[in-house]
């Protein structure tokens, strides 16, 4: 049966009760009344001041124990027997220090809230000897004659609290006879302040019940200390106060440690009474008569504050408080013993937190699990709510959070969505600039960061930079649910995370450091990609992993003459092309599929699931389509084309070595049969490849494909503002009809490979002698045309007669035809160049030398060679007129040209104040964008 869901009737009742029991019965006749009442479960609680039962089972309880006792008058004696059973001893004091039986009776009425909240007593006469009383109970209840009894036993007690006889109370009228309440008449002798002095071992009332209440007061301190539970330990302030005043309800408010909340125990009050009533407390509202508030203080430290209070109407007695605070010292005493315990505790768990964050840190492999193991050690160490990493990003100048602990999780997904950027985030502009800790609370913060704190139940942060030497790493957050702001506990968590933000920064620097290591020896520097280490382990694990029915394909890619790129073009253009090889190629493959590059210009690709050799091949197809189109480098138009191996496996047992070599192998055959081609192991693939370039530009002049673009030439030494226009330079184009318009780079190398450039140079030679007479004829004045011409056609024995032919057929002196050479393609045979060279000189023909300045292009040169005219590369032109030292090669190279009586034009004029500068150093010939394209037909007038 339930009996504690109603606070009526205090623990000072149930004892007297069971205490008078036990005297008459002994511990059976106890637990026979507790049985017949149909409450045995009150056995634990015999004896508890501090438990309050309902009023009908009080008067169960009355009537039970009338019939275990047989005894009618049962009820008048546990109350005559208060004095000598244990009355409330802290109660005895009380009404001892009133001084009278008059005095106690007046104050009677406050003091029956401390046995019952269910009746109300007024004082109707009182006088030295004698009082009439109304004794009312509640509607709403059943008036019991026993009720009536125990009352009349408790005041015939008063007296004896003054070592006087019991008063006589009369009953001349009782609620049970439909009164409107009980009347108590009451006398008793009168009490003489000075008595004489007892005998000798004869104890006072107030001797007795002193010695009795620090016996209380001495338990309740000793339970208090014995527990090292702070939840145990509020639980027993509140439920051992009526230990020091009996009160229908009891509530203690413990303020919150280092930004916590503020913890609320109560006894005897539903929780939104109780809630509400320690807000009042917390500020400083008074709560009125009916409770008695004091402070939960020591000379250490105030921890709260505890409230006993009383029920409507009801108000405590002028002591109470003493009583009150008197058990308020003892309580502060056992927070401040556990407070200690705790902080002991704490410490030495911040200790361990901080080892086994060392010792979890060395074993951090990235920056995601160093950041992931500072955010789980943070609130053990510095005693925060929730914490957090994130990691700064300099090319975008934001934080992004890459770790939390301690939120619940909709709080954490708001944190894994954070990205705050520093233009609107001044709170970060100013930790980037200052590098210090900084305190955030949501109440001063900015828009976003009040948002982000709101986000994840924060009212106040700490913020700490990660630094590694002068390097912003990112930042450690430690938040609170509450404000942190001018709190004791601020200054210590800020030290605390500051040291740990060392620790964080340098293992943060350490796994980046080692994730960079651990990058750079499984990934090829240049593109990214996987490196063959990598790529090998990659196909072992795929064809581990592959299923009986699936096909695992391989395709082994090889650059088709790309070592002419690097001769022709150096060898950082190779690495620029290298490199958009491989961004290509990772545009084409697959999710899932493995890209590597093995070395030099081979890649390779792992297909983990092909429906067969088609497919496989339909991939590789499209991979050679894409390497068709140009790639840009430095400004010029490159192409190059790739062959392809293919090697194929179905089922889990496949090797990884076995499989490559295959593939490479199958490469080795596609190049054999024409390059720009895709072979499957044990086979050339055939249908739907595309033309090989190689068999296309074969057959590009009978074709007429071939086309001539020319740049103008032009003599700026006059006074004419823009210059005369006295020749052009021939540069080679290729009509394809797949690819359209070609530039050279796109396949002279791979005609010089091909031993086709020699054709193609005389057949320019010959179109640019044609346009040339045309343009003479059409000035009305000499001009030349130059003829680039590569270094195996400069030595070849068909290059003289083809000059002669096109001179005379075309009916133009030879100093009108400039040929120009460069260092790459001319040395290939230097003796017979040199004597080439001659010869053609000797026929009246202009030998230009090319790109002066860059490679070979040295002094040496103009003493070995004949040459007539040095052009000056454009990448000096470009950096006039700024970069002095540009200039100072320009003047030099213009100096010398004039002692040796050679020519100058300087290439790569783009700008007017490049051809400033060149014609305030005194060069006559420039050519370039700004004063003319490449274009069909040569533009004559600027």
């Amino acid at each position: 049966m339930e009996t504690t869901g109603e606070r009526e009737t205090s623990g000072g009742t149930t004892t007297l009760l069971f205490r008078h029991v036990r005297a008459q019965g002994g511990d059976a006749a106890v637990q026979e009344v507790l049985e017949r009442a149909g409450v045995p479960e009150l056995a634990a609680h015999v004896g508890d001041m501090g438990h309050w039962i309902s009023y009908e089972t009080r008067i169960r309880l009355f009537h039970a124990a009338v019939d275990v006792l047989g005894d009618p008058r049962t009820m008048f004696d546990v109350g005559a027997t208060a004095i000598a059973n244990g009355l409330d001893h802290a109660l005895v004091l009380l009404l001892r220090t009133l001084g009278s039986p008059r005095e106690v009776y007046r104050q009677l009425p406050r003091a029956v809230s401390k046995f019952t909240s269910t009746s109300t007593m007024r004082i109707v006469r009182l006088d030295a000897t004698s009082a009439t009383v109304h004794y009312r109970l509640h509607d709403g209840y059943a008036h019991s004659r026993l009720d009536c009894d125990y009352a009349r036993g408790l005041i015939s007690s008063v007296p004896r609290l003054f070592d006087l006889p019991a008063a006589a109370v009369g009953h001349p009228a009782c609620q049970s006879d439909g009164h409107p309440h009980c009347v108590y008449t009451i006398r008793w002798p009168r009490y003489r302040r000075f008595a004489p002095l007892r005998r000798r071992g004869q104890e006072s009332v107030e001797l007795g019940a002193l010695r009795a209440q620090l016996e209380d007061l001495q338990l309740a301190a000793s339970d208090l200390v014995s527990s090292d539970d702070v939840g145990a330990v509020l639980e027993r302030i509140t439920d051992r106060a009526a230990s020091a005043l009996l009160a229908p309800a009891y509530l203690l408010v413990v303020e919150g440690r280092d930004g916590d909340e503020p913890v609320v125990r109560s006894s005897g009050l539903d929780p939104d009474e109780a809630r509400d009533l320690a807000e009042a407390m917390r500020r400083g509202d008074d709560l009125g008569a009916r409770a008695v508030v004091v402070d939960v203080a020591s000379t250490r430290h105030a921890h709260g504050k505890l409230a006993a209070v009383f029920g409507p109407g009801q108000r405590a007695l002028d002591q109470d408080r003493h009583l009150l605070e008197a058990y308020a010292r003892h309580a502060a005493a056992a927070l401040d013993l556990l407070t200690a315990l705790e902080d002991s505790r704490r410490e030495a768990r911040r200790a361990t937190a901080l080892l086994a964050l060392a010792h979890a840190l060395a074993g951090a492999r990235d920056t995601l699990a160093a950041a992931t193991v500072v955010a789980q050690a943070m609130p053990g160490i510095v005693g925060c709510r929730g914490a957090g990493v994130m990691l700064w990003d300099a090319a975008t100048g934001s934080l992004r959070s890459v770790a939390s602990h301690g939120h619940e999780p909709h709080e954490s997904q708001v944190l894994a969505n954070a990205t705050i950027h520093m233009d609107n985030v001044p709170e970060l502009a100013g930790l980037i600039t200052r590098r210090e800790p900084m305190v955030l609370d949501v109440a001063t913060a900015s828009p976003v960061v009040a948002g982000l704190l709101r986000g994840v139940g924060a009212r106040s942060a700490i913020v700490v930079p990660l630094l590694a030497g002068d390097s912003l790493m990112g930042i450690a957050t430690a938040s609170w649910p509450r404000s942190m702001v001018g709190t004791p506990g601020l200054a210590e968590a800020l030290t605390r995370l500051e040291g740990l933000s060392d620790q964080a920064a340098t293992a943060l620097e350490n796994a980046r450091l080692l994730a960079t290591v651990h990058h750079q020896s499984q990934h090829d520097a240049l593109t990214g990609l996987p490196n063959r280490v990598l790529f090998a382990r990659a196909l072992d694990d795929c064809l581990r992993a592959t299923p009986e029915d699936r096909t695992v394909a391989v395709l082994f890619c090889d650059l088709d003459r790309f070592k002419y790129v690097n001769d022709g073009f150096g060898h950082a253009a190779g690495d620029e092309l290298l490199r958009q090889v491989g961004a290509r190629l990772r545009e084409r493959v697959r999710d899932g599929d493995v890209l590597g590059r093995l070395s030099g210009d081979e890649f390779a690709v792992v297909l983990p699931s092909v429906s067969g050799e088609d497919h496989a091949v339909g991939i590789a197809l499209d991979i050679i389509e894409s390497l068709d189109k140009p790639f840009r480098i430095d400004g010029r138009e490159l192409r190059i084309t790739a062959s392809i191996g293919i090697s194929l496996h179905t089922g889990p047992d496949g090797r990884g070595d076995k499989l490559l070599a295959s593939a490479d192998s199958a490469m080795y055959q596609a190049k054999q049969r024409g390059r720009n081609q895709v072979a499957v192991a044990g086979g050339l693939v055939k249908r739907g490849v595309v033309p090989s370039l190689e068999a296309e530009l074969s057959s590009a002049i009978t074709n007429d494909q071939l086309r001539l673009f020319f740049q103008p030439v032009v003599d700026v030494s006059g006074p004419s503002e823009a210059g005369d226009v006295v020749g052009g330079e021939a540069l080679l184009r290729w009509a394809h009809p797949r690819l359209g318009l070609l530039a050279p780079g796109a396949f002279l190398p791979l005609a010089e490979e091909a031993g086709l450039v020699t054709d193609l140079d005389l057949w320019a030679l010959g179109a640019a002698c044609r346009t040339l007479a045309g343009w003479c004829e059409e000035s009305g004045r000499p001009m030349h045309v130059a003829v680039n011409l590569a270094g195996a056609t400069l030595v070849d024995p068909r290059l003289l007669p083809a000059v002669r032919s096109a001179l005379t057929a075309n009916e133009i002196t030879p100093d009108q035809l400039h040929l120009e050479i460069v260092e790459s393609r001319s040395l290939v045979d230097i003796p017979g160049a040199v004597e080439r060279l001659g010869e053609l000189r000797q026929m009246g023909v202009k030998i230009s030398l090319d790109d002066f300045g860059t490679g070979y292009s040295t002094l040496a040169w103009i003493q070995a060679l004949p040459v007539d005219q040095i052009k000056i590369d454009r990448t000096f032109i470009m950096a006039l007129p700024d970069d002095d030292a540009s200039l100072a090669v320009v003047r030099a190279v213009l100096s010398l040209a004039s002692d040796l009586g050679i020519g100058v034009v300087a290439e790569g004029v783009e700008e007017i104040e490049q051809l400033a500068a060149l014609r305030e150093v005194g060069c006559g010939l420039v050519q370039g964008y700004l004063l003319g394209r490449p274009q069909p037909e040569l533009e004559m007038g600027l």
